[in-house]
């Protein structure tokens, strides 16, 4: 727990569970917490009194006087001299002196149109939310009062102290009273229609169970529900799965959640379903959970618990879904978590680049030839060489030199190549993810995604567990931004997990982020096929043109045709000539001759 924030000094969530509210070190601050905690309001030291400090604080969205100006967030902050105060985003809407003792709970009531405060004075009030005035006043005890609470459906109302009573918020009559043989009852809640009451005694740490018959004016404690350490804020609700049963929810002031599902009221021997957040990872260092709060319940009777922790800096909030076997659930704060991934991706940009650095040198070695180291057989080489230059009939041969190097058993090569080249089995793939997930080791990771077999690939992953799911996940998205063959490997992969770990996946707050990354990324690659398909089509179109024009240009033109003669075809045309020159010469010679 060193180096833990200190808790702020009151915090309390808005009864539907949209706002939280906090104040420390004399500063509040007002956040919507299914948002991730986003500030939605803020305000230093409104009270500016050095003498005075702040010891409660409360919450709501109140709607307008005009319904068409929407909701306002207004907080309300109790101090230890009895002074209670609104504050919207403005700034300080009224302040209220209400009491003479320190201001020891809030409450907002009637969609927040109405504030009810408890002093240790043991005075009630009723105060109208927007001019601060007051609607009603109930003295509640004559001595002080230990905490006020009101049930969900805002129909009772509890007063714990040295004689704890039921009152019906309806008219403010005392129901029944509770008599604590423990002591004076320091926290309690009570169940809608209250059904069930839970309560917390001072140097105790156990959480004991009431059965409340408010008609008959009974209340009977069924059973005590131990913890490590004493609770800081309880709850309780009607169980969504056991009609006879409850809900119990106690956050322990070394900041432990513990979650409790009662087949009965009566049930013994529960074990309990505990909450806790590490630092990271790796580290051993815890954090404290400052409030936890019972979602609502819906039809598929999953008990969903909203946490919040974390320093009024860095509030982070957490939706919990609890499992059937009441496994513990650790969380890792956000922090961490994202150092993590950054060291992740750093680890993935580095692995790529010396992935690339191999390819390109691959790429080179392919136009000349490979290097070795010289060896033995180089040496005999060299010697035969330089003792006889010419080709010597008596020298062995290589087989037989590696015989006398006892490099050449053609069984034991056999063997060791069949081995290798035996493709791994599903279990021994799964051994090898598994411990490349717990060492972080990337470079192992991707030798397992190599592996392209389908049986293999779902039996891995089908055998992991959540959290190395999760793991798993995180090096899907920070690797899938590469290209090429690793994509391709990766894919089958990321199907696989998707296809069977979903559940397990999305229950986990922290893998929102992931899922969202990863569909940024396949959006944006996607979007990019409508318009490649275009310029395809319209290049293969305009090609098409092309190619028909060159056909009419080649029909049209007018083929030339060359002749060859033969070489002997030609002398005897000129053998022809010159013995028709000499045949008439020869007959003017005669003619002459004649004339004579």
């Amino acid at each position: 727990m060193a180096g833990s924030p200190p808790p702020p000094d009151a915090f309390a969530f808005s009864s539907d569970g949209e706002l939280f509210a906090a104040v420390s070190n004399r500063r509040i601050q007002a956040l919507a917490s299914p948002l991730g905690g986003q500030k939605k309001a803020g305000w230093t030291d409104p009270i500016a009194a050095q003498d005075d400090s702040y010891s409660c604080i409360a919450c709501s969205s109140v709607q307008k006087k005009h319904k068409k100006d929407g909701d306002l967030i207004v907080v309300a902050v109790g101090t230890a001299n009895g002074v209670v105060l609104a504050l919207d985003s403005t700034g300080v809407i009224w302040k209220s002196a209400c009491h003479t003792g320190k201001v020891i709970s809030l409450h907002f009531s009637k969609q927040g149109r109405v504030l009810i405060t408890a002093s240790r004075d043991g005075v009630i009030c009723e105060l109208d939310t927007w001019t601060g005035k007051s609607k009603n006043t109930l003295k509640a005890s004559k001595k002080s009062i230990n905490s006020l609470t009101l049930s969900h459906d805002e129909k009772f109302m509890v007063v714990s102290g040295k004689t704890t009573k039921l009152y019906s918020m309806k008219d403010k009559k005392e129901i029944l009273k509770i008599h604590s043989d423990d002591g004076p009852i320091q926290l309690m809640s009570v169940s809608d229609e209250a059904h069930a009451l839970v309560s917390y005694t001072d140097n105790n740490k156990e959480v004991k169970v009431w059965s409340c018959d408010h008609q008959n004016c009974t209340v009977i404690s069924t059973v005590s529900l131990a913890m490590h350490t004493q609770p800081k804020t309880v709850e309780c609700k009607r169980s969504t799965s056991y009609e006879a049963g409850g809900i119990v929810l106690a956050v322990s002031k070394k900041g432990v959640a513990y979650v409790w599902d009662l087949q009965t009221l009566s049930q013994d021997q529960v074990l309990p379903t505990k909450i806790s957040v590490k630092k990271s990872l790796d580290k051993k260092g815890r954090v404290s959970i400052i409030l936890a709060r019972l979602c609502d319940a819906e039809e598929d009777n999953i008990i969903k618990v909203h946490v919040v922790f974390g320093s009024l800096d860095c509030l982070q909030f957490k939706i919990v879904v609890l499992g059937e076997n009441c496994e513990d659930i650790n969380l890792v704060a956000e922090s961490d978590a994202l150092a993590s991934e950054e060291q992740d991706a750093k680890v993935n940009n580095k692995m790529d680049d010396e992935q690339d650095r191999q390819e390109n040198t691959n790429l080179t070695r392919q136009g000349r030839p490979n290097k070795r180291t010289a060896s033995v057989l180089d040496s005999i080489t060299d010697t035969v060489k330089e003792g006889n230059p010419e080709y010597n009939l008596d020298e062995p041969t290589m087989e037989q030199k590696l015989e006398s190097l006892n490099l050449l058993n053609k069984s034991e090569f056999l063997e060791e190549q069949s081995a290798s080249l035996a493709p791994p089995s599903a279990d021994s793939v799964y051994i090898l993810l598994k411990q490349a997930l717990r060492a972080d080791d990337h470079a192992e990771l991707l030798k397992c995604m190599y592996n392209r077999d389908e049986k293999v690939i779902v039996k891995s992953v089908s055998l992991l567990t959540p959290g190395d799911a999760l793991k798993l996940l995180k090096f899907f998205v920070s690797s899938i931004q590469s290209r090429g063959a690793k994509l391709v490997c990766l894919l089958p992969w990321l199907q696989t997990l998707l296809s069977r770990h979903m559940s397990s996946i999305v229950s986990q707050e922290s893998s929102l982020l992931l899922l969202n990354s990863l569909y940024q990324l396949i959006d944006a690659r996607t979007s990019t096929f409508k318009s490649a398909l275009q310029l395809s089509t319209t290049l293969d179109y305009r090609f098409s043109e092309i190619a028909d024009e060159e056909t009419d240009e080649e029909e049209a033109a007018a083929p030339i045709i060359y002749e060859d003669k033969d070489t002997e075809d030609e002398e005897s045309d000129i053998d022809a000539m010159e013995t028709d020159g000499e045949s008439e010469e020869l007959g003017d010679s005669d003619g002459s001759e004649r004339v004579l």
